[in-house]
Protein backbone atom coordinates (compact mmCIF):
# COMPACT_ATOMS: atom_id res chain seq x y z
CA UNK A 1 0.00 0.00 0.00
CA UNK A 2 2.85 2.70 1.19
CA UNK A 3 4.59 1.70 -2.46
CA UNK A 4 1.15 2.90 -4.51
CA UNK A 5 0.48 5.51 -2.21
CA UNK A 6 4.10 7.24 -3.65
CA UNK A 7 4.14 5.99 -7.23
CA UNK A 8 0.40 7.50 -7.35
CA UNK A 9 1.50 10.84 -5.73
CA UNK A 10 4.53 11.27 -8.21
CA UNK A 11 2.39 10.20 -11.34
CA UNK A 12 0.04 12.50 -9.88
CA UNK A 13 2.38 15.89 -9.73
CA UNK A 14 3.73 14.64 -13.61
CA UNK A 15 0.18 14.82 -14.59
CA UNK A 16 -0.13 18.24 -13.29
CA UNK A 17 2.85 19.46 -14.67
CA UNK A 18 1.79 18.38 -17.93
CA UNK A 19 -1.54 20.29 -17.29
CA UNK A 20 0.36 23.38 -16.52
CA UNK A 21 2.56 23.03 -19.33
CA UNK A 22 -0.39 22.85 -21.63
CA UNK A 23 -2.97 25.48 -20.45
CA UNK A 24 -2.87 28.40 -22.84
CA UNK A 25 -5.02 31.15 -20.88
CA UNK A 26 -3.02 33.03 -17.81
CA UNK A 27 -6.43 33.25 -15.58
CA UNK A 28 -7.06 32.01 -11.83
CA UNK A 29 -7.32 28.68 -12.80
CA UNK A 30 -4.04 28.23 -13.82
CA UNK A 31 -2.60 30.03 -11.12
CA UNK A 32 -4.16 27.60 -9.11
CA UNK A 33 -2.53 24.94 -11.18
CA UNK A 34 0.58 26.02 -10.34
CA UNK A 35 0.00 26.62 -6.50
CA UNK A 36 -0.84 23.34 -6.48
CA UNK A 37 2.03 21.78 -8.34
CA UNK A 38 4.46 24.11 -5.62
CA UNK A 39 2.84 22.63 -2.59
CA UNK A 40 2.77 18.77 -3.88
CA UNK A 41 6.49 19.03 -5.46
CA UNK A 42 9.13 21.99 -4.07
CA UNK A 43 10.19 20.27 -0.94
CA UNK A 44 10.61 17.07 -2.66
CA UNK A 45 12.77 18.86 -4.71
CA UNK A 46 14.30 21.38 -2.59
CA UNK A 47 17.77 22.30 -3.98
CA UNK A 48 16.10 22.58 -7.21
CA UNK A 49 17.11 26.60 -7.65
CA UNK A 50 14.75 27.97 -10.36
CA UNK A 51 11.46 27.26 -7.66
CA UNK A 52 11.44 31.11 -6.61
CA UNK A 53 11.20 32.53 -10.55
CA UNK A 54 8.39 30.10 -10.82
CA UNK A 55 6.75 31.38 -7.63
CA UNK A 56 7.62 34.60 -8.53
CA UNK A 57 6.13 34.25 -11.84
CA UNK A 58 3.08 33.01 -10.04
CA UNK A 59 2.61 36.32 -7.83
CA UNK A 60 3.31 38.22 -11.07
CA UNK A 61 0.01 37.00 -12.82
CA UNK A 62 -1.80 36.43 -9.32
CA UNK A 63 -1.25 40.35 -8.82
CA UNK A 64 -2.34 41.23 -12.53
CA UNK A 65 -5.49 39.31 -12.10
CA UNK A 66 -5.94 40.69 -8.74
CA UNK A 67 -6.21 36.90 -7.02
CA UNK A 68 -6.09 37.25 -3.52
CA UNK A 69 -5.90 33.55 -2.89
CA UNK A 70 -2.57 33.28 -5.59
CA UNK A 71 -1.20 36.25 -3.92
CA UNK A 72 -1.19 35.00 -0.56
CA UNK A 73 -0.19 31.30 -1.09
CA UNK A 74 2.82 32.72 -3.99
CA UNK A 75 3.73 35.05 -0.76
CA UNK A 76 3.85 31.67 1.58
CA UNK A 77 5.71 29.87 -0.89
CA UNK A 78 7.93 32.72 -1.32
CA UNK A 79 8.46 33.16 2.45
CA UNK A 80 9.20 28.99 2.68
CA UNK A 81 12.38 29.45 -0.05
CA UNK A 82 13.71 32.02 2.17
CA UNK A 83 13.06 30.37 5.21
CA UNK A 84 13.95 26.73 4.45
CA UNK A 85 16.16 26.54 1.84
CA UNK A 86 18.07 29.60 1.93
CA UNK A 87 17.86 29.94 5.94
CA UNK A 88 16.95 33.84 5.92
CA UNK A 89 14.08 33.99 8.75
CA UNK A 90 14.70 37.89 8.38
CA UNK A 91 13.64 37.52 4.82
CA UNK A 92 10.56 34.86 4.69
CA UNK A 93 8.69 37.14 8.18
CA UNK A 94 8.29 39.40 5.23
CA UNK A 95 7.16 37.44 2.73
CA UNK A 96 4.75 35.36 5.47
CA UNK A 97 3.41 38.77 6.83
CA UNK A 98 2.15 40.22 3.23
CA UNK A 99 0.65 36.70 2.80
CA UNK A 100 -1.19 36.95 6.41
CA UNK A 101 -2.07 40.44 5.49
CA UNK A 102 -3.55 39.35 2.29
CA UNK A 103 -5.41 36.44 4.38
CA UNK A 104 -6.98 38.63 7.27
CA UNK A 105 -8.68 41.40 4.92
CA UNK A 106 -10.66 38.39 2.98
CA UNK A 107 -12.67 35.53 4.84
CA UNK A 108 -12.67 33.20 2.16
CA UNK A 109 -8.96 32.04 2.57
CA UNK A 110 -9.31 31.57 6.33
CA UNK A 111 -8.69 27.71 5.49
CA UNK A 112 -4.98 28.88 4.09
CA UNK A 113 -4.13 30.90 7.90
CA UNK A 114 -3.09 27.21 9.18
CA UNK A 115 0.13 26.93 6.87
CA UNK A 116 1.20 30.58 7.16
CA UNK A 117 0.70 31.02 11.09
CA UNK A 118 2.92 27.54 11.03
CA UNK A 119 5.82 28.75 9.44
CA UNK A 120 5.33 32.29 11.63
CA UNK A 121 5.78 29.91 14.01
CA UNK A 122 8.47 27.92 13.76
CA UNK A 123 10.45 31.41 13.34
CA UNK A 124 10.24 32.08 17.11
CA UNK A 125 10.55 27.89 17.57
CA UNK A 126 13.63 28.24 15.97
CA UNK A 127 14.70 31.91 17.76
CA UNK A 128 13.95 30.07 20.47
CA UNK A 129 11.13 32.29 21.81
CA UNK A 130 8.58 28.90 22.58
CA UNK A 131 6.67 30.65 24.61
CA UNK A 132 5.63 32.91 21.64
CA UNK A 133 5.40 29.89 19.18
CA UNK A 134 3.79 27.38 21.76
CA UNK A 135 0.43 30.56 21.69
CA UNK A 136 0.85 30.60 17.80
CA UNK A 137 0.47 26.71 17.51
CA UNK A 138 -2.04 26.49 20.28
CA UNK A 139 -4.35 29.25 18.29
CA UNK A 140 -4.42 26.64 15.13
CA UNK A 141 -6.07 23.88 17.12
CA UNK A 142 -9.22 25.40 16.02
CA UNK A 143 -8.40 23.87 12.47
CA UNK A 144 -8.85 19.66 13.11
CA UNK A 145 -7.88 18.82 9.59
CA UNK A 146 -4.68 20.53 10.04
CA UNK A 147 -3.81 18.66 13.47
CA UNK A 148 -1.30 16.09 12.50
CA UNK A 149 0.87 19.25 11.88
CA UNK A 150 -0.21 20.93 14.96
CA UNK A 151 0.19 18.15 17.40
CA UNK A 152 3.41 17.66 15.62
CA UNK A 153 5.00 21.19 16.58
CA UNK A 154 3.31 21.44 19.84
CA UNK A 155 5.35 18.32 20.65
CA UNK A 156 8.31 19.87 19.41
CA UNK A 157 8.22 23.25 21.70
CA UNK A 158 6.99 20.75 25.21
CA UNK A 159 10.72 18.73 23.84
CA UNK A 160 12.77 21.66 23.87
CA UNK A 161 11.20 22.79 27.14
CA UNK A 162 11.96 19.24 28.24
CA UNK A 163 8.74 18.71 29.33
CA UNK A 164 9.04 15.10 28.17
CA UNK A 165 5.91 13.39 28.99
CA UNK A 166 3.72 16.35 27.13
CA UNK A 167 5.83 16.25 24.20
CA UNK A 168 5.65 12.61 23.92
CA UNK A 169 1.74 12.70 23.74
CA UNK A 170 1.32 14.98 21.30
CA UNK A 171 3.90 13.36 18.63
CA UNK A 172 1.74 10.29 19.38
CA UNK A 173 -1.28 12.13 19.04
CA UNK A 174 0.31 13.10 15.75
CA UNK A 175 1.53 10.06 14.42
CA UNK A 176 -2.65 8.56 15.14
CA UNK A 177 -3.59 11.91 12.81
CA UNK A 178 -0.88 11.14 10.37
CA UNK A 179 -1.68 7.05 10.05
CA UNK A 180 -5.44 7.73 9.81
CA UNK A 181 -4.53 8.91 6.18
CA UNK A 182 -1.39 7.37 5.29
CA UNK A 183 1.10 10.57 5.62
CA UNK A 184 3.87 8.55 5.16
CA UNK A 185 6.60 11.56 5.33
CA UNK A 186 5.11 12.85 8.37
CA UNK A 187 4.41 9.49 10.11
CA UNK A 188 8.54 9.45 9.48
CA UNK A 189 9.30 13.10 10.79
CA UNK A 190 7.43 12.54 13.79
CA UNK A 191 8.87 9.38 15.05
CA UNK A 192 12.24 11.07 14.38
CA UNK A 193 11.47 13.64 16.74
CA UNK A 194 9.85 11.18 19.11
CA UNK A 195 12.64 9.00 19.53
CA UNK A 196 14.80 11.91 20.14
CA UNK A 197 12.82 12.85 23.15
CA UNK A 198 12.26 9.71 24.07
CA UNK A 199 16.22 9.16 24.51
CA UNK A 200 16.35 12.53 26.20
CA UNK A 201 13.95 11.32 28.86
CA UNK A 202 15.97 8.17 29.38
CA UNK A 203 13.49 5.98 27.96
CA UNK A 204 15.97 4.42 25.13
CA UNK A 205 14.89 0.94 24.21
CA UNK A 206 11.67 3.01 22.90
CA UNK A 207 13.52 5.93 21.74
CA UNK A 208 15.94 3.64 19.58
CA UNK A 209 12.92 1.91 18.07
CA UNK A 210 11.12 4.98 17.18
CA UNK A 211 14.21 6.18 15.43
CA UNK A 212 15.02 3.12 13.69
CA UNK A 213 11.23 3.08 12.21
CA UNK A 214 11.94 6.95 11.53
CA UNK A 215 15.41 5.94 9.32
CA UNK A 216 13.54 2.82 7.53
CA UNK A 217 10.71 4.83 6.33
CA UNK A 218 13.45 7.72 5.09
CA UNK A 219 15.52 5.24 2.84
CA UNK A 220 12.68 2.82 1.97
CA UNK A 221 10.61 6.02 0.25
CA UNK A 222 13.71 8.61 -0.03
CA UNK A 223 12.33 11.48 1.76
CA UNK A 224 15.27 13.86 0.41
CA UNK A 225 13.69 17.05 2.52
CA UNK A 226 14.27 14.76 5.63
CA UNK A 227 17.40 13.06 5.71
CA UNK A 228 19.45 15.71 7.61
CA UNK A 229 16.42 16.17 10.30
CA UNK A 230 16.43 12.38 10.58
CA UNK A 231 20.11 11.40 10.62
CA UNK A 232 21.02 14.65 13.21
CA UNK A 233 18.50 13.22 15.21
CA UNK A 234 19.33 9.78 14.87
CA UNK A 235 23.46 10.78 15.92
CA UNK A 236 21.72 11.68 19.16
CA UNK A 237 20.27 8.91 19.65
CA UNK A 238 22.99 6.08 18.81
CA UNK A 239 25.07 8.60 21.03
CA UNK A 240 22.76 8.20 23.93
CA UNK A 241 23.00 4.36 23.35
CA UNK A 242 26.16 4.54 23.61
CA UNK A 243 26.79 2.99 19.60
CA UNK A 244 29.62 5.53 19.15
CA UNK A 245 30.17 4.48 15.14
CA UNK A 246 26.41 4.68 14.07
CA UNK A 247 26.34 7.75 15.94
CA UNK A 248 29.51 9.20 14.27
CA UNK A 249 28.37 7.44 10.30
CA UNK A 250 25.15 9.62 10.70
CA UNK A 251 26.22 13.12 12.72
CA UNK A 252 28.53 12.96 9.29
CA UNK A 253 25.59 11.46 6.82
CA UNK A 254 23.61 14.68 8.10
CA UNK A 255 26.33 17.17 7.12
CA UNK A 256 26.81 15.51 3.84
CA UNK A 257 23.34 15.54 2.22
CA UNK A 258 23.63 17.88 -1.30
CA UNK A 259 19.53 16.85 -1.83
CA UNK A 260 18.43 18.16 1.32
CA UNK A 261 18.64 21.77 2.83
CA UNK A 262 20.86 22.03 6.20
CA UNK A 263 19.85 24.53 8.13
CA UNK A 264 22.40 25.91 10.20
CA UNK A 265 20.33 25.00 13.06
CA UNK A 266 21.43 20.85 12.53
CA UNK A 267 24.26 21.54 11.26
CA UNK A 268 25.29 22.90 14.99
CA UNK A 269 23.65 19.64 16.41
CA UNK A 270 25.61 17.42 14.35
CA UNK A 271 29.03 18.94 15.06
CA UNK A 272 27.80 18.46 18.37
CA UNK A 273 27.08 15.30 18.65
CA UNK A 274 30.36 14.75 16.56
CA UNK A 275 32.32 15.82 19.31
CA UNK A 276 30.70 14.17 22.16
CA UNK A 277 31.62 11.54 19.42
CA UNK A 278 35.51 12.09 19.40
CA UNK A 279 35.55 12.45 22.89
CA UNK A 280 34.76 9.65 23.70
CA UNK A 281 36.44 7.57 21.42
CA UNK A 282 39.80 9.94 22.83
CA UNK A 283 40.21 11.66 19.84
CA UNK A 284 40.61 14.94 21.54
CA UNK A 285 42.04 17.30 18.48
CA UNK A 286 38.27 16.40 16.30
CA UNK A 287 36.72 17.08 19.63
CA UNK A 288 38.28 20.34 19.97
CA UNK A 289 37.53 21.30 16.45
CA UNK A 290 33.90 20.09 15.90
CA UNK A 291 32.83 21.84 19.83
CA UNK A 292 34.48 25.09 18.02
CA UNK A 293 32.36 24.55 15.14
CA UNK A 294 29.51 24.02 17.51
CA UNK A 295 29.67 27.52 19.33
CA UNK A 296 30.27 29.20 16.00
CA UNK A 297 27.26 28.02 14.78
CA UNK A 298 24.77 28.10 17.66
CA UNK A 299 26.00 31.72 18.20
CA UNK A 300 24.86 32.58 14.99
CA UNK A 301 21.53 30.91 14.95
CA UNK A 302 20.66 32.27 18.34
CA UNK A 303 21.63 36.15 17.60
CA UNK A 304 20.12 38.55 18.93
CA UNK A 305 20.21 41.24 16.72
CA UNK A 306 18.36 38.81 14.57
CA UNK A 307 15.21 38.26 17.52
CA UNK A 308 14.95 41.85 17.63
CA UNK A 309 14.19 42.34 14.10
CA UNK A 310 11.57 39.50 13.84
CA UNK A 311 9.87 41.35 16.99
CA UNK A 312 10.18 44.98 15.23
CA UNK A 313 8.68 43.36 12.37
CA UNK A 314 6.21 41.94 14.11
CA UNK A 315 5.09 45.08 16.26
CA UNK A 316 5.24 47.07 12.92
CA UNK A 317 2.81 44.89 11.37
CA UNK A 318 0.49 45.22 14.12
CA UNK A 319 1.31 48.80 13.59
CA UNK A 320 0.70 48.94 10.16
CA UNK A 321 -2.44 47.17 10.81
CA UNK A 322 -3.70 49.16 13.13
CA UNK A 323 -3.24 52.47 11.19
CA UNK A 324 -4.95 50.68 8.77
CA UNK A 325 -7.83 50.44 10.62
CA UNK A 326 -7.64 53.94 12.09
CA UNK A 327 -7.29 54.86 8.30
CA UNK A 328 -10.67 53.23 7.27
CA UNK A 329 -12.34 54.88 11.00
CA UNK A 330 -11.14 58.21 9.97
CA UNK A 331 -12.82 57.94 6.23
CA UNK A 332 -15.95 56.80 7.91
CA UNK A 333 -15.76 59.49 10.57
CA UNK A 334 -15.35 62.44 8.01
CA UNK A 335 -18.21 60.36 5.47
CA UNK A 336 -20.08 60.55 8.80
CA UNK A 337 -19.24 64.46 9.31
CA UNK A 338 -20.37 65.31 5.71
CA UNK A 339 -23.69 64.09 6.32
CA UNK A 340 -24.06 65.91 9.48
CA UNK A 341 -23.29 68.89 7.13
CA UNK A 342 -26.45 68.48 5.24
CA UNK A 343 -28.22 67.23 8.33
CA UNK A 344 -27.55 69.81 10.84
CA UNK A 345 -25.26 71.20 13.00
CA UNK A 346 -25.58 68.76 16.11
CA UNK A 347 -24.85 66.28 14.05
CA UNK A 348 -21.81 67.53 13.24
CA UNK A 349 -20.26 68.68 17.08
CA UNK A 350 -21.50 65.13 18.07
CA UNK A 351 -19.56 63.45 15.25
CA UNK A 352 -16.52 65.76 15.79
CA UNK A 353 -16.67 64.25 19.69
CA UNK A 354 -16.76 61.22 18.50
CA UNK A 355 -13.88 61.07 16.28
CA UNK A 356 -11.65 63.21 18.64
CA UNK A 357 -12.60 60.29 21.15
CA UNK A 358 -11.61 57.87 18.59
CA UNK A 359 -8.00 59.44 18.06
CA UNK A 360 -7.53 59.67 21.56
CA UNK A 361 -7.87 55.83 21.72
CA UNK A 362 -5.71 55.35 18.54
CA UNK A 363 -2.87 58.03 20.49
CA UNK A 364 -3.29 55.74 23.56
CA UNK A 365 -2.75 52.48 21.21
CA UNK A 366 0.09 53.99 19.58
CA UNK A 367 1.61 54.86 22.82
CA UNK A 368 1.13 51.62 24.22
CA UNK A 369 2.72 49.62 20.80
CA UNK A 370 6.27 52.03 21.44
CA UNK A 371 6.17 51.11 25.20
CA UNK A 372 5.73 47.03 24.02
CA UNK A 373 8.32 47.79 21.76
CA UNK A 374 10.72 49.88 23.95
CA UNK A 375 10.60 47.11 26.26
CA UNK A 376 10.86 44.47 23.59
CA UNK A 377 14.11 46.18 22.50
CA UNK A 378 15.24 46.89 26.25
CA UNK A 379 14.83 42.98 26.95
CA UNK A 380 16.75 42.03 23.48
CA UNK A 381 19.76 44.03 24.16
CA UNK A 382 20.04 42.42 27.45
CA UNK A 383 20.11 39.13 25.97
CA UNK A 384 22.46 40.50 23.23
CA UNK A 385 25.20 40.92 25.61
CA UNK A 386 24.38 37.68 27.93
CA UNK A 387 25.26 36.22 24.24
CA UNK A 388 28.32 38.53 23.28
CA UNK A 389 29.51 37.23 27.16
CA UNK A 390 29.32 33.30 26.24
CA UNK A 391 31.74 33.71 23.29
CA UNK A 392 33.96 36.09 24.59
CA UNK A 393 34.77 32.95 27.59
CA UNK A 394 34.03 30.14 25.41
CA UNK A 395 36.85 30.59 22.98
CA UNK A 396 39.06 31.03 26.12
CA UNK A 397 38.20 27.81 27.49
CA UNK A 398 38.47 26.34 23.76
CA UNK A 399 41.75 28.11 23.26
CA UNK A 400 43.16 26.37 26.72
CA UNK A 401 42.06 22.69 25.69
CA UNK A 402 44.03 23.41 22.23
CA UNK A 403 46.79 23.88 24.23
CA UNK A 404 46.96 20.67 25.86
CA UNK A 405 45.79 19.25 22.67
CA UNK A 406 49.02 20.65 21.29
CA UNK A 407 50.89 19.85 24.33
CA UNK A 408 49.75 15.85 24.06
CA UNK A 409 48.80 16.21 27.63
CA UNK A 410 45.40 13.80 26.15
CA UNK A 411 43.80 13.26 30.39
CA UNK A 412 44.26 16.84 31.20
CA UNK A 413 42.56 17.25 28.15
CA UNK A 414 39.81 14.81 28.54
CA UNK A 415 39.51 16.15 32.18
CA UNK A 416 39.31 20.03 30.84
CA UNK A 417 36.83 19.02 28.03
CA UNK A 418 34.59 17.20 30.68
CA UNK A 419 34.19 20.04 32.44
CA UNK A 420 33.55 22.26 29.86
CA UNK A 421 31.09 20.09 28.18
CA UNK A 422 29.20 20.70 32.11
CA UNK A 423 29.35 24.48 31.97
CA UNK A 424 28.48 24.71 28.42
CA UNK A 425 25.34 22.83 29.02
CA UNK A 426 24.36 25.29 32.08
CA UNK A 427 25.79 28.17 29.99
CA UNK A 428 23.40 27.66 27.20
CA UNK A 429 20.66 26.25 29.53
CA UNK A 430 21.07 29.60 31.22
CA UNK A 431 21.56 32.26 28.00
CA UNK A 432 18.25 32.70 27.59
CA UNK A 433 17.28 33.65 31.04
CA UNK A 434 17.02 37.13 32.33
CA UNK A 435 17.69 35.75 36.24
CA UNK A 436 18.07 31.95 37.71
CA UNK A 437 18.58 30.90 41.42
CA UNK A 438 21.29 32.06 43.40
CA UNK A 439 22.14 28.28 43.74
CA UNK A 440 22.61 27.59 40.25
CA UNK A 441 24.83 30.49 39.47
CA UNK A 442 27.08 29.45 42.52
CA UNK A 443 26.87 25.63 41.27
CA UNK A 444 28.04 27.12 37.77
CA UNK A 445 30.52 29.85 39.18
CA UNK A 446 32.42 26.60 40.85
CA UNK A 447 32.45 24.50 37.58
CA UNK A 448 34.05 27.88 35.91
CA UNK A 449 36.80 28.27 38.57
CA UNK A 450 37.68 24.56 38.86
CA UNK A 451 38.28 25.10 35.07
CA UNK A 452 40.36 27.85 35.83
CA UNK A 453 42.13 26.17 38.69
CA UNK A 454 43.11 23.78 35.72
CA UNK A 455 43.87 25.94 33.56
CA UNK A 456 46.50 27.92 35.68
CA UNK A 457 47.85 24.82 37.62
CA UNK A 458 46.10 25.23 40.81
CA UNK A 459 47.58 28.62 41.07
CA UNK A 460 45.17 29.70 43.49
CA UNK A 461 41.84 28.74 45.69
CA UNK A 462 38.58 30.17 46.06
CA UNK A 463 35.99 30.57 48.96
CA UNK A 464 32.64 31.03 48.73
CA UNK A 465 30.52 32.56 51.98
CA UNK A 466 26.87 32.95 51.80
CA UNK A 467 24.87 34.96 54.69
CA UNK A 468 22.78 32.98 56.77
CA UNK A 469 19.52 35.04 56.04
CA UNK A 470 19.97 34.34 52.22
CA UNK A 471 17.89 31.33 50.65
CA UNK A 472 20.06 30.11 47.88
CA UNK A 473 16.67 28.71 46.37
CA UNK A 474 14.85 31.76 46.85
CA UNK A 475 16.50 34.34 45.41
CA UNK A 476 16.85 35.62 42.03
CA UNK A 477 19.73 37.12 39.94
CA UNK A 478 21.25 37.73 36.60
CA UNK A 479 22.97 34.86 35.49
CA UNK A 480 27.03 34.83 35.20
CA UNK A 481 27.05 38.41 36.91
CA UNK A 482 30.46 37.76 38.77
CA UNK A 483 32.68 35.75 36.19
CA UNK A 484 33.76 38.63 34.19
CA UNK A 485 35.22 40.12 37.58
CA UNK A 486 36.57 36.62 38.33
CA UNK A 487 38.03 36.02 35.00
CA UNK A 488 39.85 39.55 35.49
CA UNK A 489 40.84 38.53 38.99
CA UNK A 490 42.48 35.16 37.59
CA UNK A 491 44.18 36.96 34.73
CA UNK A 492 45.31 40.37 35.65
CA UNK A 493 45.48 39.74 39.26
CA UNK A 494 46.57 36.36 40.68
CA UNK A 495 48.57 35.30 37.20
CA UNK A 496 50.68 37.86 38.04
CA UNK A 497 52.09 37.11 41.53
CA UNK A 498 54.39 34.28 43.03
CA UNK A 499 52.62 33.27 45.69
CA UNK A 500 49.42 31.45 45.49
CA UNK A 501 46.65 33.10 45.23
CA UNK A 502 43.10 33.78 47.15
CA UNK A 503 40.10 34.35 45.83
CA UNK A 504 37.22 34.78 48.58
CA UNK A 505 33.41 35.31 46.99
CA UNK A 506 30.35 36.49 49.33
CA UNK A 507 26.83 37.42 49.31
CA UNK A 508 25.72 39.79 51.59
CA UNK A 509 22.32 41.46 52.13
CA UNK A 510 21.20 44.95 52.91
CA UNK A 511 18.81 47.26 52.55
CA UNK A 512 16.98 44.86 50.33
CA UNK A 513 19.95 45.07 48.49
CA UNK A 514 22.34 42.07 47.50
CA UNK A 515 25.71 42.27 47.35
CA UNK A 516 27.87 39.96 45.38
CA UNK A 517 31.97 40.15 45.78
CA UNK A 518 35.03 38.96 44.64
CA UNK A 519 38.03 39.56 46.72
CA UNK A 520 41.54 38.63 45.60
CA UNK A 521 45.15 38.82 46.58
CA UNK A 522 46.56 39.91 43.45
CA UNK A 523 48.87 42.31 42.39
CA UNK A 524 45.98 45.18 42.49
CA UNK A 525 45.31 48.04 39.77
CA UNK A 526 48.68 50.30 40.59
CA UNK A 527 51.07 48.28 41.43
CA UNK A 528 53.60 48.49 38.75
CA UNK A 529 53.34 50.23 34.78
CA UNK A 530 52.76 47.10 33.31
CA UNK A 531 49.77 46.78 35.40
CA UNK A 532 48.62 50.20 34.63
CA UNK A 533 48.47 49.29 30.88
CA UNK A 534 46.16 46.53 32.01
CA UNK A 535 44.27 48.43 33.76
CA UNK A 536 43.41 51.12 31.20
CA UNK A 537 42.88 48.06 28.14
CA UNK A 538 39.24 47.60 29.56
CA UNK A 539 38.00 44.08 30.42
CA UNK A 540 35.31 43.45 27.41
CA UNK A 541 33.64 41.03 30.12
CA UNK A 542 33.25 44.24 32.62
CA UNK A 543 31.94 46.34 30.33
CA UNK A 544 29.41 43.70 29.34
CA UNK A 545 28.21 43.29 33.06
CA UNK A 546 28.05 46.70 33.79
CA UNK A 547 25.93 47.56 30.20
CA UNK A 548 23.87 44.79 31.95
CA UNK A 549 23.49 46.42 35.14
CA UNK A 550 22.67 49.74 33.45
CA UNK A 551 19.99 48.16 32.03
CA UNK A 552 18.27 46.27 34.85
CA UNK A 553 18.05 50.05 36.79
CA UNK A 554 16.63 51.62 33.91
CA UNK A 555 14.01 48.61 33.49
CA UNK A 556 12.78 47.84 37.44
CA UNK A 557 13.82 51.72 38.40
CA UNK A 558 16.49 50.09 40.71
CA UNK A 559 19.96 51.47 41.79
CA UNK A 560 22.67 48.50 41.13
CA UNK A 561 26.30 49.52 40.70
CA UNK A 562 29.54 48.12 40.89
CA UNK A 563 32.47 49.16 42.69
CA UNK A 564 36.02 48.47 42.39
CA UNK A 565 37.74 48.90 45.65
CA UNK A 566 42.16 48.60 45.50
CA UNK A 567 43.22 47.39 48.21
CA UNK A 568 46.81 47.12 50.16
CA UNK A 569 47.32 43.62 48.51
CA UNK A 570 45.30 42.74 45.88
CA UNK A 571 41.46 44.33 44.33
CA UNK A 572 37.30 44.05 45.39
CA UNK A 573 34.77 44.17 43.18
CA UNK A 574 31.48 44.60 44.80
CA UNK A 575 28.21 44.23 42.55
CA UNK A 576 25.11 45.40 43.62
CA UNK A 577 21.74 44.36 42.64
CA UNK A 578 18.19 44.75 43.64
CA UNK A 579 16.88 41.72 45.98
CA UNK A 580 14.38 39.90 43.90
CA UNK A 581 12.82 36.58 45.34
CA UNK A 582 11.57 33.61 43.22
CA UNK A 583 8.52 33.11 45.62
Amino acid sequence: MTSLFCFSQNKAIDSLENVINNYKIKDTTYVDLRTKFVARKMFLTPTDTTWMDYNLKTLEISKKLNYDKGMALAYNSIGIIEHYFKSDPITALDHYQDAYAIIENNPKLDKYTVGVLTNIGLIHYEQQDYDKALKTYKTLLKYPEYKTNIYFYIGNIYGHQQKADSSIYYYKQAIIAADSVKQILHIANIKSNLGLVQTNAGYLKEGLKHTNESLALVETHNFEFLKVSAFVNAAEVFLKNNNIEKAEFYAQQSLNQEGSPNSLATQSSAFATLAHVFEQKEDYKNAFINYKKYIVLNDSVINADRKLEISRKEIQYEADKNNAIAQVEIQRQKSIKNASIIGGSGLIFASIIGFVLYKRKQDAVTKTKEAEFNAKVTDTELKALRSQMNPHFIFNSLNSIGDYILKNDTQSASDYLGKFAKLMRLTLENSEKSEILLSEDISLLKTYLDIERKRFDNKFDYTIEIEDSLEVDNILIPPMILQPFLENSIIHGISQINDKGQILISFKEANNMIICSVDDNGVGRKKTETNKIITNRKSMGMTITKSRIDIINKVKNTNGEVKIIDKTQGTRIEVTLPLQLAY
